[in-house]
């Protein structure tokens, strides 16, 4: 019996393991479904969708088909969507990437109704977040000292500053989104970047059950096409 349960843990173990590469794998073909049905595949968001799709192993031409798809879909049809829910006290703005909003808020409704949340107004809850512009930036890349560069980036309005080993993370008020890229560009600095939705509290104290229902949630949110990007003012989303 030993042996048969061990061998069931196993199966068990691999059959998480698949499913949760399976759902990596359609977060990233997602990923560059929505860059190319937005801007084509000469910007920023597909490249590091390219990327991210070569991090994890994704065979080449299951990246090509996604590609091919992408560019046979009218992409004027396609538009953002910014929807607000609450789950256990807990804040969550999921934007979307849609050419039907009926569909889409209808899909996304069900989702937090049958999860034990709600879907809000809009302006409901959006007012608890900062819309920041988030760059990423190279060490390598800044060719003046780090003490300098923060002198300089405190000048162009910068909110946040994050600094490891290799990478500077620089978090900017989005009406200062703009200017801080042309002194970047004026500077020659190069970056990456990402528009994002940071929360301006955090709720840490939540019991295991609703840890476990705000994870659900996002889990079949991400499954959903689309969605775009889930942000959250708790600890417990779901991180990509």
């Amino acid at each position: 019996m030993s042996g048969h349960s061990k061998w069931a843990n196993i199966q068990h173990r691999k059959s998480n393991q698949d499913f949760k590469k399976s759902k990596k794998f359609s977060k990233v073909i997602k990923e560059i479904s929505t860059a190319v049905k937005k801007s084509g595949t000469k910007n920023f968001h597909f490249r590091n969708a390219i990327s991210n799709a070569k991090s994890i192993n994704i065979p080449k031409n299951t990246i090509e088909k996604a590609i091919k798809k992408a560019l046979q879909i009218k992409t004027d049809n396609y538009k953002n969507l910014i929807l607000e829910g609450l789950i256990y006290g807990v804040s969550i703005i999921v934007e979307c990437m849609t050419d039907n909003n009926i569909r889409t808020i209808s899909n996304i409704r069900t989702l937090f109704n049958k999860n034990g949340g709600r879907l809000c107004h809009n302006g409901e809850l959006i007012h608890f977040f900062k819309k920041m512009g988030v760059f990423y930036i190279k060490k390598k890349d800044v060719h003046f000292s780090i003490e300098d560069f923060e002198l300089m980036i405190i000048d162009f309005g910068a909110k946040d500053l994050k600094i490891d080993q290799d990478m500077i993370y620089l978090y900017i008020d989005f009406k200062n989104f703009r200017p801080i890229k042309k002194n970047f560009e004026k500077f020659k600095i190069l970056y990456e970047y990402k528009i994002q939705y940071i929360p301006k509290q955090i709720i840490k104290f939540l019991s295991e059950e609703k840890k476990t229902g705000i994870l659900n949630l996002v889990n079949r949110l991400n499954m959903n096409d689309d969605v775009k990007n889930i942000y959250s003012n708790s600890l417990y989303e779901n991180k990509k």
